[in-house]
């Protein structure tokens, strides 16, 4: 079946957010990716997002990241649930399906050392 993205219902305000798209893979994958973002790019925020059944696991990627593995250096700033509305371009019908963006900051940096461990130990 295909679909096609047709109306959002809440626009991006930081479009230029580093994204984790979360879909069907094990959750690890998207914790590590995660990890390099921040790791590797160093920005103060990322952005996870998810769709339909993708979203219990977005939610466990950040926490996952804020509790465990980033602990005490990142914070959840934002969480934003809306629908999004996707047209079947052989049928035509409309299908509702929920999504979830959760925007990560950081609210410390990690020390040089500790930076360059965590590095050694994910790659």
């Amino acid at each position: 079946m295909s679909m096609e993205e047709i109306e959002e219902t809440e626009e991006e305000t930081e479009e230029n957010l580093p994204t984790i798209y979360v879909g069907s893979k094990p959750l690890m994958r998207y914790v590590m990716a995660g990890m390099s973002l921040f790791l590797d790019e160093s920005p103060d925020k990322i952005r996870i997002a998810a769709r339909g059944r993708a979203i219990s696991r977005a939610v466990d990627t950040a926490e996952v990241l804020r509790t465990r593995y980033l602990k005490g250096i990142l914070d959840q700033e934002e969480v934003k649930i809306s629908t999004d509305r996707l047209k079947d371009k052989e049928t035509g019908e409309i299908d509702r399906v929920s999504s979830i963006n959760i925007i990560l900051e950081k609210v410390r940096s990690l020390p040089s050392e500790e930076a360059k461990d965590l590095k050694e130990r994910t790659t």
